[in-house]
């Protein structure tokens, strides 16, 4: 009898010590993401981390962030985690009230369940695209000064069902979180253009000042590409600066579309752009620059009944293939291959070639 319940006794002391480990590992999880998501402002990786951690620190199979885009009236998912890298769901949304995370937005509530499949709140759509099922569940707000900017998910607990500590926990991390995000659109928003979303010129600076001090310790390639839409004076004389606004913009769009996550693409001034190229050589950088200019040239723009086509040129310098000083040398050698491109012609894209721009009188 003293054995069984000495055992017993021993049972406990080892359940709590498990109990006590796991909860100084989350704490330690907790003081982590707090640390991480205060010194970053790059939105993606705020949100890729959050989600990381916070799989580790609940111990579930997925984790989700979903934002509120108040023009469609809608949740979009902005990163949907089951690894490191952490996927878009692209195109997936949720009306106000639908599924768990539409229903915690509406009503601003935290939802804990560990029987999604038979809840009647829970919808299958993103199951579906995430190739995934969902068992149980954690949905909690994300707030900023009273208003829900988008909630936080939870998705399937490996080791049972949650619990409502894991709840307040996901409560705590949505706190720290939904700064963070607010934190990283409003710099967002500081460093990007308004009319097109890309970056400002003085963040361009920056950047390239940062990738050309990399280039040099690690001796890659460095490539800056210089765009310009062609007679963008006559677009706007002919149609109107609506018109030119709206060429501006498609341009734009098409450097989005067509850009790597390390690229750097900016508005430079005016119909100019400018995109940095990091560890990317000549031929590279003229692989893309053509699929820019093939694609602007294929674009039809619909206005006030009219059909506008209109094409850009560029120029492209790349380190160390040339022999540029600093940054400002490297921009000053693309805009003179850019100027090369419409002397001879328009739409076309042109590699700097001191032999050749000294022939062509660019400076």
């Amino acid at each position: 009898m003293f054995h069984r319940n000495q055992s017993k006794e021993l049972e406990t002391i080892r359940e709590e010590l498990s109990a006590m480990e796991n909860k100084n590992r989350q704490l330690r999880t907790l003081i982590e993401i707090n640390t991480y998501i205060a010194n970053s402002l790059e939105k993606e990786e705020v949100l890729k981390r959050i989600l990381n951690q916070t799989k580790i620190l609940l111990n579930c199979e997925s984790s989700s962030i979903l934002l509120v885009d108040r023009g469609l009236k809608q949740l979009n998912f902005a990163v949907l985690s089951k690894d490191e890298e952490g996927d878009i769901l692209k195109n997936a949304s949720l009306r106000m009230g639908e599924g768990i995370a539409g229903t915690v937005w509406q009503n601003g509530i935290p939802i804990l369940i560990n029987d999604a499949q038979n809840d009647p709140r829970f919808s299958d759509r993103a199951d579906k695209m995430a190739k995934t099922t969902t068992r149980s569940i954690i949905a909690v707000p994300l707030t900023v000064n009273g208003e829900i900017i988008g909630v936080i998910e939870a998705i399937n607990k490996l080791d049972g069902g949650f619990s409502i500590f894991d709840m307040q926990v996901l409560q705590f991390v949505s706190t720290q979180s939904a700064i963070a995000i607010n934190n990283a659109d409003l710099y967002n928003k500081a460093i990007r253009d308004g009319m097109t979303k890309l970056y400002i010129g003085k963040y361009f600076r920056e950047r390239l000042q940062e990738e050309w001090n990399r280039t040099r310790r690690k001796n890659h390639n460095l490539s800056v590409v210089i765009f310009d839409i062609d007679n963008f004076k006559g677009i706007n004389d002919t149609y109107g600066h609506q018109a030119g606004d709206r060429a501006i913009k498609e341009v734009a769009q098409v450097l989005l579309n067509n850009c790597r996550n390390i690229d750097i693409p900016c508005r430079y001034g005016g119909e100019e752009y400018t995109v940095i190229l990091p560890e990317t050589g000549r031929e590279e950088a003229f692989v893309f620059a053509e699929r820019i200019r093939s694609v602007v040239e294929s674009l039809r723009l619909e206005y006030d009944d009219v059909t506008i086509r209109f094409s850009i040129s560029g120029g492209i310098a790349t380190v160390p293939e040339v022999e540029a000083h600093d940054p400002s040398d490297l921009i000053e050698m693309a805009d003179m291959a850019l100027y090369h491109s419409k002397k001879q012609g328009r739409n076309r894209i042109s590699f700097y070639d001191p032999k050749v721009m000294a022939k062509s009188g660019g400076s």
